[in-house]
């Protein structure tokens, strides 16, 4: 149950380089939403206020122009106003209505002397006032801005001025805007995704530096040195399975070296007291009893080599377990690491693909610029236009002055003022216009450093990888050194076990020999022959002295 829960809470971990990037993109994409909306908004009003500004002073000065012409019944005139007017910048259309509605002229020819009856209109005719209304098109979207204004002619309203604002110009406006923000918007998110990609990079190389170090130590045996947990994360469980394993490595060498000791002295004992029996065997031919006596010291040593043989196997079985339990923890090791470097691939393509994006953001940026300059160069010439349109109107002026024509003055004057006011706006338009390049240029130059330091990312996620690899190498290195010695530690077991038979058997020869002289008396042909089997019993347990010998340096090797 325990392993259970372990599985569960490692099975739901994210990754550190995951959880930078999501923060970071979930908080940038939540600050460029909010500013980008306020822009927006804010945009959005100063064009409609500047388009209601434009129709109020078209009207205003079309107002004085229309109550003169209706007042001298000049329809012609009343026309050639309404066409110029209607060829203005945004115009959708102009009409002038007489006072029951009744249409005298229209920039469309097929409308004049028709009626006006709508609702809007009616409204607006009741109030005898100025009014401005937006009319929506089938889809909901603003299409046109309405304005009416009553004509007053000596006190009384004689028509009225009607005159349509194209929103065309708005709503692409903010359809460019919309698109603008967006734009930016990912480019703020890939950058976001850049940094997350550039932290990773300063997390991981410094936990694969010490994994590296410590497997090359490793590798030369020295099984003292620690790689130090950093965080506890997927590199984090590495370097404390690669702690684990250099324990469980250092105590099976260590378990090793002290049974081959341990064998050693056993069989230098076994190889003594068969010295010592093989002397005893040259003394039963001067005497029967010292033969029956010596072969009870022998059967009592060897009951103590069956008990050092025993306690060299359970060592052995031992020693085995610890070799399995390794490479256990070996193969999890090796599998960690694999996940780490499927890790580190998916991490690479994340920042090709976020080099692509910038690249993408980077030539946008620069399609802008052009079109920036486009518009400033449209700026330049619509206030060379004011330009010459400020000395008409003084001329016009200083003529309606010597002519003593007071309308004409004014009229002059209120043009004045308007083309003082556009040239106010359009040099506002031209600073806008010059801070918004200089921001594309920052943006465009801050964009070619994110790229640059993208690719420095990309390279140190490679090595990362590489090093990651070499761990694995010496891993399976690693894993089949541990092999090899879990295979001799599996025939030395067996080859102990058959010493062990071998002299179980040894015993029960000499027990039956010593029946047999005992049984014997003074027969002397029984008493040969049972020296004879004593002689090659010894001889028997000499080859087996020197065969565990070998064994025994087999396995320290």
């Amino acid at each position: 149950m325990k392993f259970k829960r372990i599985f569960e809470i490692n099975r739901l971990r994210i990754s550190v380089a995951t959880k930078i990037a999501i923060a970071l993109s979930l908080l940038i994409s939540f600050l460029m939403a909010a500013i980008g909306t306020s822009v927006f908004l804010r945009d959005q009003a100063i064009f409609k206020r500047q388009l209601e500004e434009k129709g109020w002073n078209i009207v205003h000065t079309a107002l004085q122009f229309s109550g003169n012409y209706m007042q001298a019944g000049n329809t012609e005139l009343l026309n050639n106003l309404v066409k110029t007017v209607g060829t203005f910048q945004d115009i959708s259309y102009v009409m002038v209505l007489d006072a029951g509605g009744k249409v005298l002229a229209h920039t469309d020819d097929k409308q004049t002397g028709s009626k006006m009856n709508d609702e809007v209109t009616r409204n607006a005719l009741a109030l005898k006032a100025n009014v401005m209304k937006i009319c929506n098109d089938e889809q909901g979207k603003p299409a046109v801005m309405d304005f009416y204004a009553p004509i007053n002619t000596a006190g009384a309203t004689t028509g009225y001025l009607r005159l349509g604002v194209d929103l065309t110009g708005l709503n692409k406006h903010a359809r460019e805007t919309v698109i603008n923000i967006i734009l930016i918007c990912l480019a703020a998110i890939m950058a976001g995704i850049f940094l997350a990609a550039l932290i990773s990079k300063r997390i991981l190389k410094k936990p694969l530096r010490a994994l590296t170090a410590a497997t090359e130590k490793l590798a030369t045996g020295d099984f003292s040195y620690k790689v130090p947990v950093y965080m506890k994360d997927e590199l984090g469980d590495l370097a404390s399975a690669f702690n684990t394993m250099s324990v469980h490595l250092s105590n099976l060498i260590q378990s090793v070296k002290s049974s081959a000791v341990d064998i050693n002295k056993s069989a230098e004992q076994i190889l003594g007291r068969l010295q010592t029996s093989d002397r005893t065997n040259n003394r039963l031919s001067q005497t029967f009893n010292l033969l029956k006596q010596s072969t009870e010291e022998q059967v009592s040593i060897l009951k103590q080599s069956i008990s050092l043989s025993g306690q060299l196997s359970d060592q052995s079985k031992q020693a085995m377990d610890s070799i399995l339990q390794i490479l256990n923890e070996v193969n999890k090791t090796f599998r960690m690491g694999e996940n780490g470097v499927s890790a580190i691939a998916k991490i690479a393509a994340n920042i090709k693909e976020s080099g692509q994006s910038l690249e993408n953001t980077n030539n946008s940026l620069k399609q802008l610029e052009n079109k920036g300059r486009q518009f400033g160069k449209n700026i330049d010439y619509f206030s060379n236009l004011l330009k010459k349109n400020t000395a008409c109107t003084v001329q016009v002026a200083l003529q309606a002055a010597r002519s003593g024509n007071e309308e004409l003055t004014r009229a002059a004057e209120e043009l004045h003022n308007i083309s003082e006011d556009s040239s106010r706006r359009i040099k506002q338009m031209s600073q806008e216009l010059e801070d918004v390049q200089n921001t594309w240029k920052e943006a465009e130059t801050a964009l070619g450093g994110n790229m640059k330091r993208l690719t420095d990312g990309q390279e140190a996620v490679r090595e990362a990888g590489e090093s990651l690899e070499k761990v694995l190498q010496s891993l399976l290195q690693s894993k089949g050194i541990i092999e090899e010695i879990a295979s001799a530690a599996h025939r030395q077991s067996a080859n102990i076990e058959d010493i062990r038979q071998g002299q179980s058997g040894i015993i029960d020869a000499l027990l039956k020999s010593i029946n047999k002289s005992s049984g014997a008396g003074n027969d002397t042909k029984l008493q040969m022959e049972s020296l004879h089997d004593i002689n090659s019993l010894a001889k028997k347990l000499m080859r087996m002295v020197d065969r565990l010998n070998v064994l025994s340096l087999q396995f320290k090797v």
